[in-house]
């Protein structure tokens, strides 16, 4: 089986996959979005309408704050990732990256 590694800004799929498969599937959310785009950064994000805006960022973050273009693309990423490992485990097709 090929193994899946495609190299984005941050981490990469199968580092993802690592970090939030859990035995209830994929985790997907805001939290561990932000935290793929910039581990342990202190924030308040808006999710609304589809928009994704940081309304404060903490002065203490060593990172700039990702744009909201930057949050939706990743959001987006993290989905089809999801759905591609729940396809795969309906299919009963294994894959060796967990």
């Amino acid at each position: 089986m090929q193994d899946l590694v495609l190299f984005w800004d941050n981490m990469t799929v199968e580092e993802l996959i690592k970090k939030y498969y859990t035995k209830n599937g994929f985790l997907l959310g805001t939290d561990t979005v932000m935290e793929a785009l910039r581990p342990n950064c202190l924030y308040c994000l808006d999710v609304s309408g589809g928009n994704f805006k940081i309304v404060t960022w903490d002065k203490s973050n060593k990172q700039d704050r990702p744009s909201s273009q930057e949050i939706k693309e990743e959001y987006i990423r993290h989905k089809a990732i999801k759905e591609t490992l729940e396809y795969l485990h309906k299919k009963g097709i294994s894959y060796d990256i967990l």
